[in-house]
């Protein structure tokens, strides 16, 4: 009678090629747009367009691989940076670049701790273990299934608010700094939203896009801008530190403004004239 039977490919590569031919095995709607993308931190297994327009990072390993989560959050750096950039080369595809990209690896098995270290990183990561089989007639297929994650016991925290912020910065003479930043972002032009996260308060243009923010260290200040070009798409994110009153942080005021601008927004000095 005849069976399925289980096999280990030869390679990488042959395992590249399998999960190529079967994407739908990994999610169903999934769509590829480049295997093997290279980013600037390595080459990316298989980026590729799930069915509600995400960009999703999927990292094969043939075998058990420490190293698999690592080499996924770094593609993730690029990417999420990217993603306007993606979306535009691949007009066709309907990327949202709105959305932050997903991570999924693939591996025959995967270790207790990346599996414990797949729940504490952001952004979310799912894990899929393969078998490699010979069908009947001997085509060779693969069958995937979804590893659960082991629940992670996390302790309450309060939701860091502008003034926590500023309290957790112990360099005093910075504070009037901090808030002249503040100011002058918060100044550029109308409806500019200033909200506070675990680590820095953002700025939103009024289509919810950021284009700057101010990270709070314990003794200094990172000005930020997110760069954004005419055609509004992410090029890069570039932070001025400061460490004294005294020093300068005009560039990157220059750059939030001129990401703002290309958002569509209005200078409040230009509406005044």
């Amino acid at each position: 009678m005849p069976t399925v039977r289980k096999y280990s490919p030869s390679s990488e590569a042959e395992l590249h090629m399998l999960i190529e031919s079967e994407l739908d095995g990994v999610e169903e709607g999934l769509v590829l747009l480049q295997h093997e993308y290279p980013s600037g931190k390595g080459i990316i297994d298989f980026l590729c367009v799930d069915s509600g327009n995400r960009l999703v990072i999927i990292e094969v390993k043939l075998t058990e691989d420490e190293n698999i989560l690592f080499q996924a959050l770094r593609y993730f750096s690029d990417v999420d940076r990217d993603r306007y950039v993606l979306a535009s080369r691949f007009a066709d595809r309907g990327i949202d670049p709105e959305e932050a990209p997903r991570i999924v690896l693939v591996a025959e098995h995967f270790s207790e701790d990346v599996r414990k270290l797949s729940t504490l990183v952001v952004p979310e990561v799912e894990l899929l273990e393969y078998s490699a089989v010979v069908l009947p007639h001997g085509e060779k297929g693969m069958v995937f299934h979804t590893v659960s994650l082991p629940e992670v016991p996390r302790l309450p925290s309060e939701p860091k608010s502008i003034d926590k912020l500023i309290e957790y910065l112990t360099n005093d003479s910075l504070k009037p700094t901090m808030q002249e930043v503040r100011a002058r972002l918060r100044n550029l032009g109308e409806s500019i939203e200033e909200y506070a996260t675990q680590g820095y308060i953002g700025y939103k243009h009024p289509s919810g896009r950021q284009f700057a923010y101010i990270r709070v260290y314990r003794k200094e200040l990172g000005v930020g801008a997110i760069v954004i070009d005419e055609d509004r798409q992410l090029l890069d994110y570039q932070e001025t530190r400061i460490q004294a009153p005294t020093e300068d942080y005009s560039e990157a005021i220059e750059k939030a403004k001129r990401s703002f601008v290309n958002l569509g927004g209005q200078l409040a000095e230009d509406a005044a004239s």
